[in-house]
């Protein structure tokens, strides 16, 4: 397991594929995979569930190629970039948080305020979320196999709570599971119970929200598994793969081909893909229209590199976690969110969220709005910030969740 823990708080995307986590929580004691997922997720900007940077950083979903492990720590004093700056939240703002984990509810970041998630049967693992488009799907993290670490896990039950709702039905089984292209809809992937992931079939299914099959099922290219489904084929990863950069792949379910594959991928949606590809005097971003086949071309600011990114929902802005400063050995000293408008390839920061290279951020959009949230540890409450583009200041709210919890931030689909 100190592998899997070691690689889920490593930078690079190039070493993790994005959903590895789950898998590293399937093979190891579920105490230690429980530490191993909460570390992953004060270490990631997008949990996530999954597509989930650095600053203690894995790179969003588990993407990205990335510098290496830590980062040495700011040369600023810790105090000044431990949290994000900006005005206090109002009380009465309308904000709801979901909260994963052994305690999973809806949490009101104004007043503090949290609803419990009824239809979850008690569950000693907690649960973990993933988004989809219109909610989330919601699976107790699996019990680990000390008998074979690379070994499948048996299919745990999979539930759907809507955005907004606090109660969650039964939808299906699976080992895995994956936002599907068509709203309303996700691919449940399983395996025969103790196969080995690093060369094993993964048979997988499109179903709705209500559980009903959409399709026929599809038999998965040996040892890879599904990150998400998009409008011309399924992005899919390897399930296990070895050192060296990770390979997404834009495969043809109908013609069973691969028709493009990406390196340190930043972000996905249905419709775009953001990847970056090894850099030289400066990095530059390339954004894929998938209906259209365009790619443009995003020039970063300065030295500045980028692991983790999320699409907003009309899919028109780019939010990124960027390096702000950098050691002499090219790691990251502090981190900022800044947010691309794709149309004009233009890049504007997001005030107050310089944070030191050491300091795990989570970002997202709010479902159904164009306002960016993100998250920080900070001691035993976590720091909770929204901001909508053009907006001079950034809104912040401290909040106390259950120990066994903590705030859901994803990047996943809208």
């Amino acid at each position: 397991m100190a592998v899997a823990v070691s690689d889920i708080l490593s930078f690079g995307r190039d070493r993790e594929p994005r959903r590895r986590w789950q898998l590293a929580v399937a093979v190891a004691g579920i105490a230690v995979a429980l530490t191993a997922v909460l570390i992953w997720h004060l270490a990631s900007p997008r949990q996530h569930g999954g597509r989930s940077g650095p600053g203690a950083v894995r790179p969003s979903p588990l993407r990205h190629g990335g510098p290496g492990p830590f980062a040495a720590p700011p040369s600023l004093p810790p105090a000044q970039l431990a949290r994000m700056t900006g005005q206090p939240l109002p009380r009465s703002a309308v904000l709801w948080v979901l909260l994963g984990g052994h305690s999973p509810a809806w949490l009101s970041v104004g007043d503090g305020r949290t609803k419990p998630i009824r239809g979850l049967p008690g569950s000693g693992h907690g649960y973990q979320f993933f988004r989809i488009a219109g909610g989330w799907a919601a699976q107790p993290f699996p019990v680990g196999n000390a008998a074979c670490a690379n070994c499948a896990p048996r299919p745990l039950p999979l539930y759907y709570i809507a955005d907004g709702s606090s109660a969650a039905r039964r939808i299906g089984a699976a080992d895995f599971t994956a936002p599907a292209a068509a709203p309303g809809a996700l691919w449940l992937i399983s395996y025969q119970r103790g196969a080995k992931m690093r060369t094993a079939v993964a048979s997988a299914h499109e179903v709705s929200v209500t559980g009903a099959i959409l399709g026929s099922r599809l038999r998965l290219p040996a040892g890879h598994v599904i990150d998400e489904g998009t409008r011309t084929g399924l992005l899919l990863v390897q399930e296990l793969a070895g050192s060296g950069p990770i390979r997404y792949e834009l495969w043809d379910p109908g013609t069973r081909r691969v028709t493009r594959s990406f390196e340190t991928l930043i972000a996905a949606s249905p419709a775009e893909v953001a990847w970056m590809p090894r850099c030289t005097a400066r990095c530059r971003l390339r954004v894929l229209d998938l209906p259209g086949g365009r790619v443009d071309e995003i020039p970063l600011p300065g030295r500045s590199k980028t692991y983790a990114g999320a699409f907003s929902p009309d899919g028109r802005l780019l939010a990124l976690l960027l390096t702000n400063r950098m050691t002499a050995t090219g790691r990251g000293r502090a981190f900022r969110l800044m947010v691309a408008t794709l149309a004009s390839r233009q890049i504007t920061p997001v005030p107050g969220t310089t944070i030191a290279g050491q300091v795990g951020i989570s970002f997202g959009w709010q479902p159904r709005s164009h306002r960016l949230i993100a998250d920080v540890s900070v001691g035993n409450q976590w720091q909770i910030a929204v901001w909508r583009p053009g907006q001079a200041r950034l809104s912040t709210a401290l909040a106390r969740v259950p120990y066994d919890s903590w705030p859901v931030i994803d990047q996943g689909p809208y």
